[in-house]
């Protein structure tokens, strides 16, 4: 968040977009067993489980198509991040204003195509 702060107050961008994407390890690895996940380096693991705690576990399990799954997880997760964002009030003070704008992103890696929301 510091970064992007930095990015927003003092460099003036305009946009912020959080892009996921199609096959994405981070998510994928977030999805693994809490036993799984403490045997990572200990920030790794609690960025890991940051990004689980994100996730609607219960509708992620009734999809029993991979991709549809996987591009479920990923989108989930940019909407928490924006939310993130949204939460800021240096950085809404900017959308306000409309000196900001926020958007989050899907890239679906094998047709290039991205699809913002």
């Amino acid at each position: 968040l510091a970064s992007l702060q930095f990015a927003v107050h003092h460099l003036k961008v305009k946009v912020l977009l959080v892009l996921g994407h199609e096959m994405c390890g981070a998510v994928k690895a977030a999805m693994l067993p809490d036993e799984v996940l403490e045997k990572e380096p200990l920030q790794l693991a609690q960025a890991l489980k940051n990004i689980k705690a994100g996730l609607d576990q219960d509708r992620l399990k009734h999809l029993h198509d991979s991709r549809a799954r996987d591009r479920e997880a990923v989108t989930t997760n940019v909407k928490q991040q924006v939310e993130r964002l949204r939460r800021d009030k240096g950085i809404m003070d900017k959308v306000r204003t409309d000196e900001l704008l926020i958007s989050g992103g899907f890239y679906e890696i094998s047709s290039g195509i991205v699809d913002f929301f």
